[in-house]
């Protein structure tokens, strides 16, 4: 790629991103923009949660099926070539698969169970990193005998940041609507084999709010809720996640390993986000400074100026100057519309909730 087509391309997705896009056309825009730019014969793009660097979504470009249970443990097998998690964390967020590899693919486990039956010899895979935090990600496929060069790599590796941010701020628009439903939490618990062994009824509210509508045992489940359980399994360790759901409510997952019966067994959790939980990743999507982030959490404790200014060891005077950066970046006027609009869901119940 010459110098003057990478700096049309650059120049086209900077645009993209300050277009101010939801998420869905937003993947859709980048995805035929770069279709030009880094030719590919398939793609996928993930959201990530950018505290936890699990993968929360997905939007495919002529993958042979969408994700299951089996493809997310091999895609987040952290000690693979070029995880998502290690190139969110290196200096360089893009990386080639043959290059990592030493010019053998086939040392990946992820290649010889994903990518070798469908014929394909390149990946590129790029962590969309912005202000030190992953808000998505990537992955570029050709079919044998094509690979991605390093000046492809680099390419994607300059468009990182732009991309990241477009992700950032599609989080931000997801939020604009929706209200909280006051359900119970619900259960779900895996079994050794990944499958779905019990599950509680609020549970399959909670589905719904993830895009399931189908039969338990039928269908994809929600790839957010593959993951957790696979990062849970995978560590033998807690895990969670925060996902915006189809009505605009933040909902948590959690899971842990399941102790009693065989090993691999993973209960999993999923609730209504609470407003401690979702601020962090509210304030980092609004593009909040670190002194910013610390007043908004004062602020949702119900915190008065002088409490802050006290608690932050700051002016008064200093306080106010921060709300107003604060009410700016968030698009608020007062301290009300900020905890209202934008950090805490709004709790009423439907009809025929089942209340907790």
């Amino acid at each position: 790629m010459n110098h003057s087509t990478r700096a049309r391309a650059h120049e086209r997705v900077a645009r993209l991103t300050g277009a101010r896009l939801d998420l869905p056309t937003f993947l859709d825009e980048a995805s035929a923009l770069l279709a030009r730019a880094l030719p590919h014969d398939a793609a996928c793009w993930h959201t990530m949660d950018p505290a936890t660097l699990i993968e929360t979504g997905f939007h495919l470009e002529d993958m042979p099926s969408a994700p299951d249970a089996e493809v997310a443990a091999l895609v987040y097998l952290p000690d693979d070539f070029n995880s998502f998690v290690t190139l969110a964390r290196a200096g360089r967020h893009s990386g080639v698969l043959s290059t990592a590899t030493g010019g053998r693919p086939e040392r990946s486990p992820r290649y010889r169970h994903l990518l070798r039956p469908y014929n394909v010899t390149g990946e590129l895979r790029t962590s969309c990193v912005v202000d030190g935090a992953c808000w998505g990600k990537f992955a570029f496929f050709r079919e044998a005998p094509a690979d991605f060069t390093e000046d492809e790599q680099d390419f994607a590796d300059d468009l990182a940041s732009l991309l990241g941010d477009g992700f950032r701020g599609a989080v931000v628009r997801a939020r604009s609507g929706g209200t909280a439903a006051g359900w119970w939490p619900g259960l779900l618990l895996f079994d050794e084999n990944r499958q779905v062994e019990s599950a509680t009824g609020p549970a399959r509210h909670w589905l719904g709010e993830l895009g399931f509508h189908g039969t338990m045992g039928e269908g994809l489940l929600p790839y957010a809720l593959l993951m957790v359980a696979e990062r849970a399994r995978g560590t033998a360790a807690d895990a969670s996640v925060r996902v915006c759901g189809e009505s605009g409510v933040w909902v948590e997952l959690h899971a842990s390993p399941a102790s009693g019966g065989e090993p691999g067994r993973v209960a999993v959790i999923l609730q209504s986000a609470t407003a401690p939980s979702v601020a962090p990743l509210l304030s980092a999507a609004y593009g909040l400074t670190a002194r910013e982030r610390e007043l908004v959490e004062l602020v949702l404790q119900g915190c008065g100026t002088g409490e802050i200014a006290a608690r932050l060891f700051i002016s008064p005077h200093t306080v106010q100057g921060h709300l107003t950066s604060v009410f700016a970046k968030t698009g608020v006027r007062s301290r009300r519309e900020l905890v209202t609009r934008v950090f805490v869901p709004d709790r009423s119940t439907p009809d025929g909730a089942s209340g907790g």
